[in-house]
C-alpha cells in the first residue's frame, strides 16, 4: 500500500476539527440529498404492485423530460444511477489507480451518459430519438394509487408530489398542514403558488450545487488562462492584461450582473454563465502570481532549454504547481456564486421557474407574514455558505505552509 503523501497527511491532521467534520458532513448529505431527490419527494411511485406484477416506476421516469426538463436534472438523475456501481468499482480497484485517477474517470463515465441520453439514437415511429425526451406523463401515481387502493400496493417518496406542482387552494399554508382533498403533508408549508415548500429545497440542492460548480468552474477556467498567459509570458502581454484585470476588479460585479441578467434573461443557466464570466479577476491575479514564482524555477528553465512548446510548459508542468491556490479560492468560490444567485433571486430576477432557494427567499419578502418563506430557504443557504467556508478554510491552513497554527 502506498505511503499518504505530505498533502494528504497535512490535509488529515486539519480535517480531524470537529468543525470541519460537521461541515464535510452536511455538505455529503445536502449531495446525496440533490442527488437522489427523486427518490424523496415526487408523485411516481418508488414501487407498484397491481395486476402486472411489481414495477419500478420511478426509473422511467427519471428520463422523462416532461418530468424533468432541465439538464442539469438529468445530469443528476444519471450520478444518482450510476453513483453505486462507480463507489463499488472505485473500492474495488483502490489499490491500482489513485483517488484523482478514479474521480477524473467517473466524472468521464457521467460524461458520457449524459450526451448518450441526450443524442438521438433509438429508432421509434417518430424517427430517431433520445432517451431523455417528453414521454407520455406516468400513471402509476399517488392520486392513481388513491383512485384504486384495493388493487394497487405502492411505495412513494417521503414528499408524495413534485416540487413544480401547484396543490389547489392549498396556498400559503403553515408548516405540518395536511392537504384535505389528498391527506398529503406539507411539512414545511407551501408558497404563494400551492407548492410544497420541503419538496422546493430537495430540489433546490440541486440549483445550489450546479450555479456553485459551472459558475466557479468558468471564473477558474478564464482566469486560468488570463492569469497564466499573463505570469508567463510578462512584458507588455502582463501589462496589457492586467489592465484588464483591474477594470473588471475596479467594475461592481453584481450591478454588471444585474445588467447582464436584466439585458438576456432569468434563466437560470445564462445566470450561472453570468456569475462565472463576472467574476474570474481574483483568480487571474492568483493564477498569474503563481506563475511568476513558478517561471524562474530550475524545471521551467529545463523544459524551456529542451525546446518544450510554452503551452505544454505553462499547462503541464506550471500549472499542476500552482493548483494548491485554485483548489482553496475554489471553494470559497462556490460559496460566492451560490449567495449571488440567492441575491439575484431574492431581488426579483431569478429563474422562477426552478426551485431556488433565493426565489422562495423573494417570495417571502413579498408575503412577509409567512415566516417559512424566509426561514427555510435561509437556513439552507446560510449553512451551505458557512459548510463551504469552514471546510475552505482547513483546506489554506493546510496547504498553504505561511498559515498559522
Amino acid at each position: 500500500m502506498r505511503e499518504p503523501s505530505p498533502v494528504a497527511i497535512a490535509i488529515g491532521r486539519r480535517f480531524r476539527a470537529w468543525p470541519v467534520r460537521v461541515a464535510l458532513a452536511f455538505l455529503a448529505g445536502l449531495v446525496l440529498m440533490a442527488v437522489y431527490a427523486p427518490f424523496l419527494c415526487g408523485e411516481v411511485a418508488l414501487f407498484w404492485h397491481d395486476a402486472n406484477g411489481w414495477q419500478l416506476p420511478v426509473f422511467g421516469d427519471l428520463f422523462n423530460a416532461w418530468s424533468y426538463p432541465k439538464p442539469h436534472d438529468l445530469f443528476f438523475n444519471i450520478i444518482a444511477l450510476e453513483l453505486p456501481f462507480l463507489l463499488v468499482i472505485g473500492h474495488l480497484l483502490r489499490k491500482r489507480f489513485r483517488l484523482g485517477r478514479q474521480l477524473v474517470a467517473a466524472a468521464g463515465i457521467i460524461v458520457l451518459s449524459t450526451l448518450i441520453c441526450v443524442l438521438p439514437w433509438l429508432p421509434s415511429a417518430n424517427g430517431w430519438q433520445a432517451p431523455w425526451r417528453k414521454k407520455i406523463q406516468p400513471v402509476q401515481t399517488f392520486a392513481q394509487a388513491a383512485a384504486q387502493p384495493d388493487t394497487v400496493w405502492a411505495i412513494f417518496p417521503v414528499v408524495p408530489h413534485r416540487f413544480d406542482a401547484h396543490v389547489p387552494a392549498s396556498s400559503l399554508l403553515p408548516p405540518l398542514s395536511v392537504d384535505a382533498a389528498s391527506g398529503r403533508r406539507f411539512w414545511l408549508g407551501t408558497d404563494s403558488a400551492g407548492k410544497d415548500v420541503f419538496a422546493q429545497i430537495i430540489f433546490g440542492a440541486r440549483i445550489s450545487l450546479t450555479v456553485g460548480l459551472v459558475a466557479t468552474g468558468l471564473s477558474m477556467l478564464i482566469g486560468t488562462i488570463i492569469g497564466a498567459i499573463s505570469g508567463y509570458f510578462g512584458g507588455w502581454v502582463d501589462l496589457a492584461l492586467q489592465r484588464v484585470v483591474e477594470l473588471m476588479m475596479t467594475f461592481p460585479t453584481f450591478i454588471l450582473i444585474l445588467v447582464v441578467v436584466a439585458m438576456l434573461g432569468r434563466d437560470i443557466f445564462i445566470i450561472m454563465s453570468v456569475i462565472g464570466i463576472t467574476g474570474w479577476a481574483g483568480t487571474a491575479r492568483l493564477v498569474r502570481g503563481e506563475f511568476l514564482a513558478q517561471s524562474v524555477r530550475e524545471y521551467v528553465l529545463a523544459a524551456e532549454a529542451l525546446g518544450l512548446s510554452r503551452t505544454r510548459i505553462m499547462f503541464r508542468h506550471i500549472l499542476p504547481n500552482a493548483l494548491t491556490p485554485l483548489l482553496i479560492s475554489a471553494t470559497f468560490g462556490i460559496a460566492g456564486a451560490i449567495g449571488a444567485e440567492s441575491g439575484l433571486a431574492f431581488i426579483g430576477l431569478g429563474d422562477v421557474t426552478v426551485p431556488s432557494w433565493g426565489v422562495l427567499m423573494e417570495q417571502g419578502r413579498q408575503n412577509i407574514q409567512y415566516a417559512w418563506l424566509i426561514y427555510a430557504p435561509g437556513i439552507a443557504i446560510f449553512c451551505i455558505v458557512i459548510a463551504l467556508n469552514v471546510v475552505g478554510n482547513a483546506l489554506r491552513e493546510a496547504l498553504d505552509p505561511r498559515s498559522s497554527g
